[in-house]
């Protein structure tokens, strides 16, 4: 009788090695190092075409396509992604607009600045460049799938929500048109003064800054866009 407990203790002792091996032989295995940098859960991770919904608080949607439509800008546009239909526009940078209002002084004191700020050109030459930029975008964007990485923070106005936008050949558009002289540094970065937000690649605010003034310094030495006018 005194032997029994033993034998109960030491078939169970058995019984929980048989599980452990099994589970160890048919679980997925994800090294600690692979989960970490891919930031997801390690089981979604392992099935075929999955991705991260969220890198760094930004929802991440990788089938964006753009929505054709007038209104679009170089720098705000209708798109669709994850089901839905909205219109996003980019953060850090301003395209200048691509019309000039003859009713409204508001919009041209706004063609005026954007002017000013892309080499003291005029208003003229300004719209033009915010065509181009138009187009440039279009022709970015149109008939592929690009990734979008947004919080939702909305812009003043309240019908559209700033984000960023990655082009199929991993590029970010908003420093193209940086690079291209079709944008100004100029909008807001995500966040607020007081509570910043990183930027989808971990970026604070005033590095991302200081990378888009590099690349525009490099755009006016080689006189590109609205530097070469």
């Amino acid at each position: 009788m005194k032997g029994r407990p033993r034998l109960i203790r030491f078939g169970l002792i058995l019984v929980l090695a048989g599980v452990a091996y099994w589970q160890r032989e048919h679980l997925p295995s994800v090294s600690p190092e692979r989960a970490v940098a891919s930031g997801t859960n390690p089981e979604i991770s392992e099935r075929k075409g999955a991705v991260p919904a969220k890198v760094q608080g930004y929802d991440v949607f990788r089938d964006a396509r753009l929505v054709d439509r007038d209104g679009n800008d170089g720098d705000s546009f209708m798109l669709r992604a994850g089901g839905r239909e909205f219109e996003l526009r980019l953060y850090f940078v301003d395209a200048p607009e691509s019309y000039l209002s003859d009713r409204y002084e508001s919009q041209r004191r706004r063609v005026a600045d954007q002017a000013r700020d892309l080499g003291g050109i005029s208003s003229e030459e300004a719209v033009a460049v915010g065509k181009a930029a138009k187009k440039f975008t279009r022709e970015q964007l149109a008939g592929k799938t690009f990734t979008v990485f947004t919080c939702w923070e909305e812009v003043f106005d309240g019908n559209r929500y700033y984000g960023f936008v990655e082009l199929p050949d991993g590029s970010d558009l908003a420093s193209r048109l940086v690079e291209e002289g079709l944008a100004r540094i100029f909008t807001k970065g995500p966040g607020t003064k007081e509570r910043p937000v990183p930027t989808p690649a971990g970026a604070t605010f005033f590095q991302a800054r200081d990378r888009l003034e590099s690349i525009e310094r490099e755009a006016r030495r080689a006189k590109r866009g609205a530097w070469g006018l």
